[in-house]
């Protein structure tokens, strides 16, 4: 990994005619990174190797100092205080801030939709899915990057996902677009950070949660789960969010080392985390502490078709989303899993 970086750096600076040897004497920025999950988890991994890279990238030049969750505000709260300026950078995900950005729910990833993250890649830098959202995350000051989460994202729970009747009553962990999956599958949704699962879980507060595979490891779910139910209701991401007068404020050409270095660190990121997420439930299963609840292919179909209306009222909302559904649903018809 730290080799892979360092000739990430290399090449960076060469594109950009940055001289190493002339880092020396140049001021050092020092910007600020909210967590939203704790730092040590794979969400987090994101946030702490983008900060060793773009350090050892621009000589030294940019540092990045981590804040722990609720240092500087909640989770919740992390959009609204980034976009005055409270901090520079943050990592989070998409699902708590769609009453805010409506579309979060097209960055998160769609209940399925996208399966793996060379799907969400395609969809967001070939076919303007991320032009999309950042116009939306420009109206609110902030220059956006997603990352992948689990190609693992279902349910975690306490009792067996055999069928979809089997959850019809029970209280889920979910959020954004994920809570209206939920109910369309006859649950109850209960809004839960991250950060808070496991005593909810421990506690009966919640009977499940949509949560990735790496949760079972990372923030020992498998000590509070006994099924985790495949297949994945999709490829999910997190995000990489930035405010753009930090951006700015940067000489021309740390910004650039940023603005265009960010995305290649964070595909680099996203694979690691993925194979985390494979290891993770693999670990699980292998210890004995949870076992692999897999949908049968009709109950999976049966899944297909009650999602259809959550994509048609999310492309309802506004003409920006009518036409982030529609970039997806033509992948969609493309990859031969037409969702229209």
């Amino acid at each position: 990994m730290k080799k892979g970086f360092l000739l990430l750096g290399v090449v960076v600076m060469v594109v950009f005619g940055i001289a190493l040897n002339g880092f020396g004497a140049e001021k050092v920025y020092t910007w600020k990174m909210q967590a939203s999950y704790p730092v040590g988890t794979s969400v987090m991994m994101h946030g702490v190797e983008w900060a060793k890279a773009v350090e050892k990238i621009t000589g030294g030049r940019l540092k990045v100092e981590i804040l722990p969750p609720g240092a500087m505000c909640d989770v919740k709260d992390i959009i609204s205080y980034l976009e005055k300026g409270v901090f520079d950078c943050a990592i989070t995900y998409g699902g708590f801030y769609t009453g805010l950005i409506p579309e979060t729910d097209l960055e998160i990833g769609l209940p399925q939709g996208h399966r793996t993250w060379d799907e969400v890649w395609d969809a967001m830098y070939n076919r303007g899915l991320g032009q999309i959202i950042q116009e939306a995350y420009s109206e609110h000051n902030i220059k956006w990057y997603p990352c992948a989460a689990d190609c693992y994202y279902h349910f975690n729970t306490n009792f067996p996902v055999a069928k979809l009747d089997d959850l019809k009553g029970r209280k889920i962990r979910a959020l954004g677009v994920y809570g209206k999956y939920v109910q369309r599958l006859g649950a109850s949704v209960v809004v839960v950070p991250g950060a808070e699962m496991y005593m909810a879980m421990k506690l009966g507060t919640i009977d499940g949660a949509i949560y990735g595979a790496t949760g079972l490891q990372d923030i020992k779910l498998h000590e509070v789960v006994e099924y985790y139910t495949l297949p994945t209701a999709a490829q999910i991401a997190l995000s990489l969010v930035i405010n753009k007068s930090s951006l700015e404020k940067l000489p021309a050409d740390l910004r650039k080392i940023v603005e265009e270095g960010t995305r290649y660190i964070l595909n680099d990121t996203s694979n690691r985390y993925i194979t985390q997420c494979k290891d993770s439930l693999n670990k699980s299963v292998n210890m004995g502490s949870v076992k692999v609840s897999l949908l049968p292919e009709e109950e999976v179909a049966k899944m297909r078709a009650l999602v259809k209306p959550i994509w048609d009222e999310l492309a309802a909302k506004s003409p920006r989303m009518a036409k982030g559904v529609e970039i997806i649903k033509a992948q969609m018809r493309d990859l031969g899993r037409p969702m229209d």
